[in-house]
């Protein structure tokens, strides 16, 4: 027969192992605590072998900044303001879909300006 190894106390990439939650039909879990202070069951192999190295706090924060970071695609980094380099000059275009239409929101000598329309467009279709 098979030892039972207690991993009560023991560290596992963030999460720190509180106690023995039981046997179900899929192997043996154990109630864990993540850094971030949230507790929740895990199964054991998953937790030995590293499958499950956190809450999913560490993802939800990653995502959280690739939302604020600059969009590289249009240039400005603002979902529906364009940057048109022109002869004459830099020139900054708003758009906003509306109900699956694009709708020109205006050509704008300022990246605020542009910023500000959309906005604006925001509110008032949304």
């Amino acid at each position: 027969m098979k030892k039972r190894i207690d991993l009560t106390g023991r560290q596992f990439n963030d999460l720190t192992v509180l106690s023995k939650a039981g046997i179900k039909e899929r192997g043996r879990f154990w109630n864990v605590k993540c850094v971030c202070g949230k507790e929740f069951m895990i199964e054991q192999s998953l937790l030995k072998n590293g499958v499950i190295k956190d809450c999913g706090h560490e993802s939800l924060t990653q995502t959280v900044k690739k939302k604020k970071s600059k969009k590289a695609s249009n240039g400005t980094g603002y979902v529906g303001v364009t940057k048109n380099e022109l002869k004459s000059g830099t020139r900054y275009k708003a758009n906003i879909s509306v109900k699956g239409k694009n709708k020109h929101l205006g050509t704008f000598l300022t990246l605020e300006e542009a910023i500000a329309a959309r906005q604006e467009a925001e509110e008032k279709y949304r």
